[in-house]
């Protein structure tokens, strides 16, 4: 595998990151995202006209929780990201009048934007030492890391992240990350890495190098195991940095 996938997992695993847990448990592990590209000069059409579809979901009382991002840096930059997270995939099922929502975001924000991708993801706790989104606490940026492997790799895979987990649990500064599992709507077999960021100013600290993550804890002759493990399974990888739009964003009352 080229070394910046390497670089990649590093800068992901290795950043700040300030979000507490809650003492509230996440009630399902369902992620649905759905991308928009807002039509050339028409952002600001697109950004009120999804305020307003907003309110719909407000006065409905739909008990889903909706996230808006702005992707600010990567291949996708400019692109608007509302994604549900927390519930369960049954609760999609039982979504307050999906006719009518629909009918309203076409009147609403559709005119102003081309639906680009729709992709759903489950989350991975084993794997995970934290879910801020589950938990409902957003941080105004997130870096995202998608990860898309080699067929009938994701054994493989998940195994070097369980061990990477433990490594982080023993080592001081690291963030918390949450892995996501694609269920459907992109490459595959496929995995999201969503570590939180205050700002650009988490990236000044010095992180440990993956290496002395996993030789602290494990020794240098399985920590060059682990990376070689790591490089059989991923076949390519793609980074971006979300920026968190409360003004785009959804929270129901809890029950």
């Amino acid at each position: 595998m080229p070394r910046y996938v390497f670089v990649i997992l590093l800068f992901a695993l290795t950043g700040i990151c300030r979000a507490q847990p809650s003492s509230s448990p996440p009630a399902g592990t369902a992620a649905f995202l759905f991308t928009y590209h807002p039509r050339p000069g028409m952002q600001a059409q697109f950004d009120e006209g999804y305020r307003r579809h907003l309110r719909w979901h407000e006065e409905k009382k739909d008990p889903l929780v909706w996230y808006g991002w702005y992707v600010t840096s990567g291949e996708r930059t400019g692109m608007f990201i509302d994604g549900s997270f927390g519930a369960s995939f049954a609760a999609f099922d039982r979504r307050i009048e999906p006719k009518a929502d629909a009918a309203d975001f076409a009147q609403t924000s559709a005119p102003f934007a081309e639906t680009a991708l729709r992709s759903t993801y489950r989350l991975r706790p084993d794997l995970s030492t934290g879910q801020p989104l589950e938990e409902r606490q957003p941080s105004p940026q997130v870096e995202v890391v998608h990860y898309v492997l080699r067929s009938g790799m994701e054994r493989a895979f998940e195994e070097v992240i369980g061990k990477l987990r433990a490594a982080l649990g023993k080592t001081r500064g690291v963030p918390v990350h949450t892995w996501y599992e694609l269920v459907v709507g992109g490459e595959s077999p496929g995995y999201m890495l969503m570590v939180p960021r205050q700002g650009w100013g988490d990236y000044e600290a010095a992180p440990a190098t993956l290496g002395a993550i996993l030789e602290r804890a494990y020794g240098a002759e399985q920590a060059r195991a682990l990376r070689q493990s790591l490089a059989a399974a991923v076949d390519h990888t793609r980074s971006e940095l979300w920026s968190y739009r409360q003004d785009l964003s959804y929270f129901p009352l809890r029950p």
